[in-house]
């Protein structure tokens, strides 16, 4: 009989913590669009800064957050030369007003992704594929934990005539306690 009872406690109180652990942790998405208003441009390349402290999840969950599992992108753009280009992405916590040369975003910024061909005309980059071509993974997670960091877009070779339609940051994140 104490067997029983002992069983008989334990489960239901096993089973309670089980379930409250279920509810306090969990995988969210936060998506953050950016469309060519949002976006600087240069002669060399574009950029944007992100800000996912405005985002609704990202505000209910921030103190709950346990760590990043992944960044990837969804982009809309457009080639506007006559040739293919490589596009290559880097990251930063903040832009450097002085920087407006690709080959300085590239001595201060960290390399997130690259070789992306982009034909001429519309393109569009769905997330599996920029997953495939994400780079330093941990310093990207590491600065998307700040909630707030600087996106540069740009081609290999030059000139620089590429457009944004629209892009999509899609940030998923495990929270709990």
């Amino acid at each position: 009989m104490k067997k029983f009872m002992k069983f008989s406690t334990i489960f239901p109180l096993a089973g309670l913590l089980f379930l409250a652990g279920c509810l306090v942790s969990g995988t969210f998405v936060i998506d953050v669009d950016i469309d060519e208003t949002d976006v600087v441009t240069t002669s060399e390349f574009k950029y944007c800064l992100v800000d996912l402290t405005d985002n609704g999840d990202w505000e209910d969950h921030k103190d709950d957050i346990k760590y990043i599992d992944n960044v990837g992108f969804e982009l809309w753009v457009e080639n506007n030369g006559d040739a293919a280009v490589t596009g290559e992405f880097y990251i930063a916590r903040e832009h450097d007003a002085g920087t407006d040369e690709a080959d300085e975003v590239r001595d201060v910024a960290t390399r997130i992704l690259s070789g992306i061909e982009l034909a001429p005309g519309d393109n569009y980059i769905d997330w599996p594929t920029s997953l495939g071509h994400v780079e330093n993974l941990d310093s990207l997670k590491a600065i998307t934990e700040t909630g707030t960091f600087v996106i540069y877009g740009l081609t290999e070779t030059l000139p620089f005539d590429i457009t944004l339609d629209s892009a999509t940051v899609i940030v998923t994140v495990t929270a709990g306690n």
